[in-house]
């Protein structure tokens, strides 16, 4: 295992656990501990972080070395955009101006992703 596969995948495990612990409180806290419409935000932070998860996992699983200029980013952004919302829905310090910090990021890494994908296939294209 490589070094950024190694990181990639610790990310993912700490990423998860937090997904299922947030996924819990969302479940079990009170709505007094929640701004209104916090529940569903909150719920829709731990999708995003989930399926992100999922995401950086094949990018790990691939072990292609290019791909953890993807995963930087990708993880990055998803941090910065689940934090804030989390932060929001639990009534917790106003950092929502780093969700569109977060957003453009993680938009950013699935934008590489594709080019990417484009530029991987010309030069298959070439060698033949």
């Amino acid at each position: 295992m490589t070094p950024s596969q190694r990181m990639i995948f610790g990310f993912c495990g700490i990423a998860g656990c937090l997904g299922v612990m947030l996924a819990a409180l969302g479940a079990h806290l009170p709505d007094t501990a929640f701004i209104p419409g916090g529940r569903p935000m909150l719920s829709r932070a731990v999708e995003m972080l989930m399926w992100h998860v999922i995401a950086l996992l094949a990018l790990g699983v691939s072990g292609a070395a290019p791909l953890r200029w993807i995963a930087l980013p990708m993880a990055s952004g998803t941090v910065l955009f689940v934090g804030s919302v989390v932060s929001l829905a639990l009534q917790g310090p106003n950092v929502a101006f780093l969700a569109p910090i977060g957003g453009m990021l993680t938009m950013a890494a699935w934008l590489g992703l594709t080019v990417m994908a484009v530029f991987a296939q010309r030069r298959m294209r070439a060698a033949k």
